[in-house]
């Protein structure tokens, strides 16, 4: 509490307003006087009103507050890392060998972890790592990451968990993201639909924008590589639904992306093939070579390859 009101007072000095220009009959001099040195405690009604009176927004003033200056969402760097661990790149181990034994030694800390310690978060992080082992061992040996038969084996808590919250956060909507593509196909499509509506009111927040869009592609490409083309067409009109609200020009070339796979995918090859061309041509009109190279490539497999060589490009995206 005390660091909270030094933040409002550095915040309403910047701004040149005094006590007496801030305090009201909902707050008073006195008492913001007292909350500012830390004596007194606040409401969270009365902090936001605060907020409102010295002109900044929660998000803004909890930016300032952390002192980072990265984006709005200080906390999503540490959220992540607890449930991911360390970042792993493949490209730094190319020995298939030595890739093991690091899923092994990271799979084998977090269960220790959570042994030791079995909280919810702990047993999270332990079932990640599993998943990643199967996912990064399958990418290695050529195995598609998606199962139409998916038994849902590392994703039963998260599962849970996620029934069981009433109202998502960005936190519910990663851990979403992450054990999606272990989920079974019912449960994982009836938790997108929640993730979707949860996850649009986040284009307002400076820390997530794109987060709505996100998980609207994550979605297709799960889709896709499960072969359901019939949910790709139900979804790909929400897509673009979205982007009619809030256009983006990233998420426009993905849209056009996806749609032109799908129309591949679908023996609409010409429509695919036009689309296709108008999302790269897009991504060089917008000086955006390298993601244009990516499409291209994509796109010239897809139309040489049958589904079965799909999987090679699935992603799913956390930003």
């Amino acid at each position: 509490m005390v660091k909270l009101g030094e933040t409002v007072r550095q915040i309403r000095t910047n701004k040149g307003l005094t006590l007496a220009d801030v305090a009201d009959d909902q707050v008073t001099l006195s008492f913001l006087s007292k909350f500012e040195r830390g004596v007194a405690d606040i409401t969270t009604t009365k902090f936001l009103h605060v907020l409102a009176q010295i002109f900044t927004t929660p998000e803004e003033f909890f930016y300032i507050h952390s002192g980072d200056n990265q984006d709005g969402y200080f906390n999503r760097t540490i959220m992540l890392g607890r449930l991911f661990g360390e970042d792993m790149s493949l490209a730094d181990r190319p020995d298939i060998a030595e890739t093991k034994a690091d899923l092994a030694a990271r799979e084998k800390a977090a269960a220790t972890q959570y042994h030791a310690a079995p909280t919810l978060l702990n047993m999270l992080h332990w079932r990640v790592q599993q998943l990643m082992t199967q996912e990064v061992i399958g990418m290695l040996t050529k195995q598609p990451p998606v199962r139409t038969d998916s038994t849902g084996k590392y994703s039963h808590e998260a599962l849970h968990y996620l029934y069981n919250v009433n109202d998502w956060g960005e936190f519910e909507l990663y851990v979403f993201t992450i054990f999606a593509v272990d989920m079974q196909i019912d449960d994982e499509r009836r938790l997108f639909q929640v993730a979707v509506k949860r996850s649009e009111k986040y284009s307002q927040f400076h820390g997530a924008p794109k987060l709505c869009f996100d998980i609207m592609a994550n979605q297709l490409y799960l889709e896709m590589n499960r072969r359901a083309y019939a949910m790709v067409g139900e979804y790909l009109p929400q897509y673009a639904a979205l982007l009619d609200k809030t256009p983006d020009a990233e998420h426009e070339i993905t849209y056009r992306f996806i749609r032109a796979w799908w129309l591949f995918r679908t023996d609409q090859r010409e429509a695919g093939k036009t689309i296709g061309d108008s999302a790269v041509q897009l991504a060089k009109a917008l000086r955006m070579k390298d993601v244009a190279a990516d499409v291209r490539a994509k796109l010239d497999l897809i139309a040489t390859h049958g589904a079965e060589r799909d999987y090679s490009f699935f992603q799913q995206v956390i930003e």
